[in-house]
């Protein structure tokens, strides 16, 4: 009588143990990267810009989001992912949120995904809205979100690199002399939305603006925005 392989008992043992190798090894790489990157969780950056947090978890990271417990576990069917984090000051906040629903079905699982992050300065005087986009960023072109008229800022360095978007040409033409200092964001890409009352650094996890690059600079964004409310 042929006697079974000893590898077909140990194999299935073996694959369990190296998922949970894994499992354990990716869950110990966020820990040591959130370390790393401790400036960066709510808490810590809030008081680098002065801000409040008023909700979220403070140990939350904006960097490494898989070190949060819930990111980490994964969603589920009536279980979703569901981070939120603001920050708040005088004229400055900073929002966060990251949301995943699953839904399985009978052939395949489907997830619906909320990402947004954007820090906001207040403005001490109302403007006509705008938008402002880089013509060029890593990981594609930035979608925009506002129907107003492309204007021409007259810099011609301003008017290369980033795409206006206003109904006010007066007002394109003072943007156009404060966004050549946001060069610093030439790695992630700028999206500027100004409501009329405040403007927006809008960032994002897996497009352009990266949220990543853009963040890495959070004190610089502040110190620009609010410059350019200034300017309005």
């Amino acid at each position: 009588m042929n006697q079974i392989p000893a590898i077909v008992y140990i194999a299935p043992v073996l694959t369990v143990a190296f998922a949970i190798y894994m499992v354990l090894n990716r869950g110990r790489a966020a820990k040591n990267m959130d370390a790393q990157w401790s400036q960066y969780r709510a808490g810590e950056l809030a008081t680098r810009l002065g801000l409040q947090l008023v909700k979220g978890d403070p140990g939350f990271n904006f960097f490494i989001k898989q070190a949060n417990a819930s990111v980490a576990a994964g969603p589920s069917d009536g279980k979703p992912i569901h981070v939120e984090v603001e920050l708040e000051g005088d004229d400055t906040s900073l929002t966060y949120l990251y949301r995943v629903e699953q839904d399985t079905g009978f052939t395949r699982v489907t997830w619906k995904i909320w990402s947004d992050c954007r820090m906001t300065v207040d403005a001490p005087k109302e403007f006509t809205p705008f938008e402002v986009i880089s013509k060029s960023a890593p990981l594609g072109p930035i979608a925009r979100t506002q129907a107003y008229h492309a204007q021409q800022t007259g810099n011609p360095g301003a008017d290369a690199t980033y795409a206006v978007y206003t109904t006010d040409a007066a007002l394109a033409q003072r943007l156009g002399g404060e966004l050549t200092g946001f060069s610093t964001f030439v790695n992630s890409g700028i999206h500027l939305v100004g409501d009329g009352e405040a403007v927006s650094f809008v960032m994002k996890q897996d497009k352009a603006p990266l949220l990543a690059n853009a963040l890495y600079y959070a004190e610089d964004m502040q110190r620009l925005l609010r410059k350019l409310v200034r300017a309005l």
